[in-house]
This record gives C-alpha cells, sequence and structure tokens, in this order.
C-alpha cells in the first residue's frame, strides 16, 4: 500500500519537471519558426489531449519499447528498458500532461504585452533577463497553474501506463491502477481505502489550484 503511493508521487514528481522544461524548451524553441510551424507544433504538442490513452499508450509502446525507435537502442547498448518499469510510467505520465503544461503556459506567456519586450529589447537585454525579468514574473501564475494542474494529470493517468508500464506490484503499480487490481480481485476494502486517498491528493491539488488563482486574481485587482 505504502509502496503505491509513493510510487504514485515519485512518478508524477520527476514527471512533471521534464514535462515543465519540455514545455518550456518547445516554447522557446517555436518562437523561431513561422506561424503556420507554430500552429503544427501545436497540433502535435497538444494531440494527446484528444486522443484516448490507450492510443497514446500504443504509440509510447512503438517508439520506446525494445523493438521501438528509440527504446530498442537503449535495450541493445545500454541495457535499459523503458516498457514494463518506471521508466515507461514516467513516460507514460509526461505525454498526457504535456498538452496541459503546454497550454497553461504557452496562453499564459502570450498574454503579455509586446511592449515589454520591445522596451527590453531597446535596453539591450539579452535572452536570459528576457525570461527571468519579463516573462517568468509575468507569466508565472499560469506556470504554476500548469505544473498543478500537470501533476494532477499525471496521478491520476491508468490507460497509458497500464499499456506501458504494465500492473507489477512493487513495481510499477500506481494509485488508479491498484484501485483497478483490487477491484478486479475483489478486495473492496483495499479499494475503498486506495480511492480515499486519491480524493484526498486530489481535494489538496485542488486547494492549492484554487489558492493561486485567487492570489493571482487578488494581485490583478
Amino acid at each position: 500500500m505504502f509502496f503505491v503511493v509513493k510510487n504514485s508521487l515519485i512518478i508524477a514528481f520527476i514527471g512533471i519537471i521534464i514535462t515543465t522544461f519540455l514545455s518550456l524548451v518547445i516554447i522557446f524553441i517555436s518562437g523561431y519558426f513561422s506561424k503556420k510551424i507554430k500552429n503544427i507544433i501545436d497540433i502535435i504538442v497538444t494531440l494527446p489531449l484528444f486522443i484516448p490513452p490507450s492510443v497514446s499508450g500504443y504509440f509510447i509502446l512503438s517508439v520506446f519499447g525494445v523493438q521501438g525507435i528509440i527504446g530498442k537502442p537503449f535495450y541493445d547498448y545500454f541495457g535499459i528498458r523503458f516498457t514494463f518499469t518506471v521508466y515507461g510510467a514516467i513516460i507514460a505520465g509526461i505525454i498526457v500532461s504535456l498538452p496541459i503544461v503546454y497550454q497553461s503556459i504557452r496562453l499564459a506567456m502570450s498574454s503579455i504585452d509586446k511592449e515589454y519586450f520591445e522596451e527590453a529589447e531597446l535596453l539591450g537585454a539579452n535572452n536570459y533577463h528576457f525570461f527571468m525579468d519579463i516573462v517568468f514574473p509575468m507569466s508565472k501564475r499560469g506556470i504554476i497553474a500548469g505544473i498543478v494542474l500537470g501533476a494532477g494529470r499525471i496521478l491520476g493517468e491508468f490507460g497509458a501506463t497500464l499499456m506501458v508500464a504494465g500492473n507489477i506490484p512493487n513495481k510499477t503499480q500506481t494509485l488508479p491502477i491498484a484501485i483497478y487490481s483490487a477491484v478486479e480481485n475483489g478486495e473492496d476494502k483495499e479499494a475503498m481505502f486506495l480511492v480515499l486517498i486519491v480524493l484526498w491528493i486530489s481535494i489538496v491539488i485542488m486547494f492549492v489550484y484554487n489558492f493561486l488563482k485567487k492570489r493571482g486574481d487578488e494581485r490583478d485587482v
């Protein structure tokens, strides 16, 4: 029981760090492309939000499986296997949470008035100062909101994680998968206990999200 909770939190923690980093990198790189290319990038990144998790899981298996484009060289040369390991659960979490985090951060950054960038450019600010002095302070609410919602999405992920990481007790099992397994095995008390844990974590995440949103709204007044 303790392992399932710890494993889910570790996967969510590592997954959301990587997802946030990837979102920032994609947004930064897409700034150098034309509007048409940006739209294509948006579609690709946001696509997992509109397809079933099982489909996402299938594509992850195709890419990161032992015979996949990325998975095969890692397995052949380094002995690293992504499927049916905690790595697979982290990858699944990244894929399903990326659209939420990416869109939240992108919308927050796109709402910044261009006049700030023009004035900073006239003052000779470089890319580092652009981000640290303008972009991050003015969009940190959206970034934090994306992180909170993305972490919640990873914690609640079931379909893609089950396909990629499997349901291996004390190895890859997460809270949603453990609930499914307990119900399937007729262990109603354990399932109820796990459900209460998930509800408690969800309430904490929503409390944090609403607190940040309310605090941001008060500052805007």
